[in-house]
């Protein structure tokens, strides 16, 4: 593993079915959300990513569901970067609900990969060079 991030939030009412669950659908929006601050936390936020003419479409996500999670449930998005991206950029994920206690409780975990393609186009490419130089240098490898 070379990096990870924790990114914490309550569940909204509206993430929930009719039985009070989260909604499995949620959990690739909790993936996507997870994904995001990464990236921002590295100090390269998808905003950039695209000012720079790379958009990165979801080529592969997987979702294992372990324990329900329900409205107002505290979750921790525990994203992990695990190798440096190549043709594509791959994220693994762990969703927890911080429990009253501090115990953590794992709810699901999965992972998705990115394909990085030119924004102008629309054709696939490699890691952008200064994404992956910004990247040595925050992970320090």
């Amino acid at each position: 593993m070379l990096y990870s991030f924790d990114y914490e939030r309550r569940t909204d009412y509206v993430e929930t079915d009719k039985m009070g669950v989260v909604h499995n659908s949620i959990y690739f929006w909790y993936f996507e959300k997870g994904r995001t601050e990464t990236m921002r936390s590295l100090d390269f936020p998808y905003k950039e990513v695209e000012q720079r003419g790379v958009i990165m479409p979801l080529v592969e996500q997987y979702c294992k569901y372990v324990s329900p999670s329900f409205y107002d449930d505290i979750l921790i998005i525990r994203t992990f970067i695990d190798e440096f991206p190549t043709s594509k950029f791959c994220f693994r994920y762990e969703i927890f609900r911080k429990e009253e206690n501090g115990n953590l409780t794992l709810l699901a975990n999965g992972h998705n990969s990115l394909a990085f393609v030119d924004k102008t186009t629309n054709r696939p490419i490699r890691c952008p060079e200064w994404l992956s130089k910004l990247l040595y240098e925050k992970l320090g490898k």
